[in-house]
């Protein structure tokens, strides 16, 4: 008696024939392992923002109602995951200097700046010599790429 192998294994990743959502067609795992279709939309990215948009979004959290980053996913106070999303102001007072920590084209030195809505960003200030802009100094945003991590603001004249 001749021992007889079984067929191999496909090779290819297996399909799915009706989505999760109820809706039939082919859904290819070999695509996207992870299967992005099933994160929540919220996690599938932030929107981008045109170079020129001078809006700083942040995210407030709707029980101790403190401000965080769009990172965040949970409050950094209290701890909830109910943020609620908002744009700040613009303005906010410089809070210090801090040491350059990467080489390459920036607009100037790094400073820590508290914006008027309760969360701190660290940016570059125009309007002063470098290195030189005073420790509670008013300034406003003027340029905002999130995407790319640039923030710049401009000192505001004392009125």
């Amino acid at each position: 008696m001749t021992p007889t192998l079984a067929p191999a294994a496909p090779t290819t990743a297996p399909t799915i024939t009706v989505g999760l959502d109820g809706t039939p067609g082919p859904l290819d795992l070999a695509a996207d392992p992870f299967g992005s279709h099933f994160a929540p939309s919220a996690f599938r990215g932030r929107p981008e923002l045109p170079a020129a948009e001078t809006e700083l979004h942040y995210r407030r959290c709707h029980w101790c109602h403190s401000a965080s980053a769009v990172t965040c996913l949970l409050c950094p106070v209290c701890g909830s995951a109910d943020l609620e999303p908002a744009v700040a102001s613009g303005q906010g007072t410089v809070q210090r200097l801090l040491r350059p920590t990467r080489r390459g084209p920036l607009l100037g030195r790094p400073y820590l700046i508290v914006l008027d809505e309760g969360f701190t960003v660290q940016a570059s200030v125009l309007g002063g010599l470098p290195g030189a802009v005073p420790i509670g100094a008013r300034v406003q945003l003027v340029t905002s790429e999130e995407g790319g991590r640039v923030l710049t603001f401009r000192l505001v004249p004392r009125s």
